[in-house]
């Protein structure tokens, strides 16, 4: 509860005359909501004394209306502030967690699943704005304005007919804060089995095709039936917390108006206190309802709230354990180069690349093959530094990867993964994410290069259409090559590319190796993959087998030594029918 409390006092002071008006207006509106209270009873004592006129009436009526419309303008103003700044924190919220989210690397996604992270960011914060929105409001109402009632009560009144009237509140408040520390456990557990339904949901989505191809639905549904159960009993339980307060208050309110009924009586007959005071006072003491039902939803919220910030404050405080940014600013990538480089991926010893010795100068192409599951992908992701180095670290320009700044890395480098992400948008705005400040001219050279240019000009809406969340409208081929194009765009000076003409024909993967020979700023190139006819004309060929070099050359050399690269060139051949006749 304190880590919540500090959070919010951090963001009152941070926006201080926001929430100084909040608290001014607030008082000012809670005068004048008993004020009109005052006024009754004065005008009812005038009534009794036979002192009324039509010039009482008239100014007892003129000051009633001025009170409720003093009122009426004081809560607008307060409530308009206190939830502008309840969306306003949200927006921050959001903000901010979204900034973690991109900063963060694989190892962070390896601890929390999407559906997980998507509650957080959206539910979790919900609440949040829930807890300084609502959440102050009923504080307000519970602090200020009660204690603006009660002085009234007490002052105005009779103090010994308001102690009368309190008699019942000891009680509710020993059950408001037993029943409100249940709130935070049970709470949390409820958005926990949030996340993990949200996570089921996102699962199936993206597997559904698999799902119908094996005739899972119904037991798939029975699973996801299992989750949403689960949920539901959960939050049940949060709800039947919740509808304790009520009639609790209820009840208690009900007693104190029964005490101070009588005991109010009694005092009129002794002529402690007038008719219209008594009266009054039975007003004042229906609009503690709304105070007091609302110290039942503070201590709810204020849980709920707890629950919520911890953990979104998971999420901020997790690191992807990386070794922290260096300062050294990276102009150009002249030279990569791994000596006796080792890795093991975090939480698992098991070294995945041994002993790899790699000097990548500026301009070459170096093709990467080998059995699936000899490391190549592991090796290629080094690169960027997506995991934590084991020991040794990649040198760049003969200077440890880790001493330059990321950023800078990641802007020299072009990377075409094995998984390709697309976005629910156009074709043109899903390769603006590889340079946003490109031209037409500079798009269609780039879908050239990638040999997609002529079926994005058969499109009837060429590069305005749109391709359909994760490119579903799009062929398994095409959706490579327009991933090639997005990293052709970024012009880096290292391009990444991870088994990424495996969905296109021989003949078409050619063609996309001889556009980027011909590209008029050949990049550095690194290539996996496991048609070998789109190395053949590498620099450097390496072939790792359970994480080792066991075999580098030339193609020309490679295919002269018996081993895993001559067998497989023999074997593709045959299978081909001769494609690597005009490279060799």
């Amino acid at each position: 509860m304190n880590a919540i409390f500090a959070y919010l006092w951090s963001y009152f002071t941070k926006h201080k005359l926001r929430y100084t008006v909040v608290v001014v207006f607030m008082l000012a509106a809670s005068a004048m909501y008993v004020a009109p209270i005052y006024l009754l009873r004065l005008f009812i004592d005038a009534i009794l004394e036979a002192d009324f006129t039509w010039e009482t009436l008239f100014f007892y009526g003129g000051l009633f209306l001025a009170a409720i419309a003093i009122a009426y303008v004081t809560e607008f103003v307060w409530n308009y502030f206190l939830f502008i700044g309840s969306y306003d924190m949200q927006s921050q919220l959001r903000g901010k967690i979204m900034g973690h989210f991109l900063k963060m690397r694989p190892p962070f996604y390896h601890r929390f699943r999407t559906g997980d992270l998507m509650t957080r960011a959206n539910d979790d914060v919900q609440v949040m704005g829930m807890t300084i929105g609502y959440g102050l409001m009923v504080f307000l109402n519970t602090s200020v304005y009660l204690a603006f009632i009660l002085g009234m009560m007490a002052i105005t009144v009779s103090w010994k007919l308001t102690l009368v009237a309190l008699v019942p509140m000891p009680f509710l408040a020993y059950f408001i804060f037993k029943w409100g520390s249940l709130v935070d456990a049970k709470f949390t557990k409820a958005q926990n089995a949030v996340s993990e339904m949200n996570s089921e949901v996102l699962e199936m989505i993206d597997g559904i095709r698999v799902v119908r191809a094996f005739g899972l639905e119904g037991a798939t549904t029975d699973q996801f039936q299992q989750k949403t159960s689960e949920t539901l009993v959960k939050n049940n339980e949060v709800s039947e917390i919740d509808s304790r307060f009520g009639p609790l208050i209820t009840i208690l309110l009900a007693t104190s108006f029964v005490l101070s009924f009588g005991v109010g009586a009694f005092f009129v007959a002794q002529q402690e206190i007038t008719i219209g005071a008594m009266v009054s006072f039975q007003v004042y003491l229906g609009m503690i309802v709304w105070p007091m039902i609302s110290a039942g939803d503070l201590v709810n919220v204020m849980q709920q709230g707890a629950a919520s910030w911890r953990r979104i404050s998971e999420i901020l405080k997790a690191s992807d354990d990386l070794e922290p940014d260096g300062n050294v600013p990276l102009p150009e990538l002249a030279d990569f180069r791994f000596e006796q480089f080792n890795f093991h991926y975090p939480q698992n010893e098991r070294l995945v690349l041994k002993d790899i010795d790699l000097d990548i100068p500026k301009g070459a192409v170096i093709g990467i093959v080998g059995k699936t599951g000899s490391g190549k992908t592991t090796l290629l992701r080094q690169f960027g530094h997506y995991y934590p180095y084991s020991n040794q670290v990649p040198l760049v320009n003969d200077t440890p990867l880790t001493a330059y700044k990321t950023q800078d890395l990641r802007q020299l480098l072009a990377e075409v993964p094995q998984e390709h992400t697309l976005f629910s948008r156009s074709i043109r705005e899903n390769l603006l994410f590889g340079n946003a400040q490109a031209s037409d001219e500079e798009l269609w050279q780039a879908l050239e290069t990638a040999s997609f240019a002529k079926e994005v000009r058969a499109m009837p809406q060429g590069l305005n259409t749109l391709v359909g969340e994760k490119g579903v409208s799009l062929s398994g081929g095409q959706k490579q090559r327009l991933s090639l194009a997005r990293a052709f765009l970024r012009k880096g000076e290292l391009l990444l590319l991870d088994d990424a003409l495996s969905a296109v024909d021989a003949k078409t993967e050619q063609v996309i190796i001889d556009n980027l020979a011909h590209l008029p700023k050949t990049p550095t190139m690194v290539i996996i993959t496991h048609r070998l006819s789109a190395i053949t004309n590498a620099d450097q060929i390496i072939v790792l087998d359970e994480g080792r070099i066991s075999q580098s050359g030339r193609h020309e050399d490679l295919i002269q030594t018996p081993g895993w690269y001559q067998e497989q060139y023999f074997h593709q051949q045959i299978k081909g029918g001769g494609n690597f006749a005009a490279n060799d």
